[in-house]
């Protein structure tokens, strides 16, 4: 007897298991199938013979423990609801609008002189305008001009 035809016949339990478990029965097709492969492979490894009972018993076991472990991730995932519910969630904590200046910070990095790249590197390093006033030996004014009259007409 074929392990599919195993899987044919006990496939009424398997879905009830599976509805009791998970409150559906959806999962029970593509657990089932990976079970039949698994219980396949094995008894070809050990080269078992015909037993039905045996059949049945080993895939239902193997069904049962996908099923636990099927359960166990979905228990692990946090659903946060429809496509409303998450659109809320996005603007409530400032999410898109963080994204939005993450990518045009990138864009303007991107189009940064060196000399400019480097500004922006040294103040996020917390380095002071006079520092890096000296850095480029020039004075304060004319760094911090330079650097902001590059960032104005990016930004344009």
């Amino acid at each position: 007897m074929d392990v599919r035809q195993a899987g044919h016949e006990i496939w009424a339990q398997a879905c009830q298991r599976t509805r009791c478990l998970l409150g559906d029965a959806g999962p029970a097709a593509e657990l089932m199938e990976n079970s039949v492969a698994q219980v396949s492979r094995y008894l070809d490894r050990i080269g078992a013979a015909e037993s039905s009972a045996a059949r049945h018993g080993l895939l239902m076991v193997a069904f049962c423990r996908g099923l636990q472990r099927h359960a166990a991730k979905l228990s692990r995932l946090e659903l946060v609801g429809g496509s409303g519910e998450l659109a809320i969630r996005a603007i409530d904590d400032g999410s898109i609008r963080r994204l939005n200046t993450y990518l045009d910070l990138e864009i303007i990095v991107q189009r940064l002189s060196d000399t400019s790249s480097a500004v922006l590197v040294l103040r996020a390093a917390g380095f002071e305008w006079k520092e890096v006033a000296e850095h480029f030996g020039t004075s304060v004014a004319t760094v911090r001009n330079r650097f902001w009259r590059e960032i104005h007409k990016i930004r344009k």
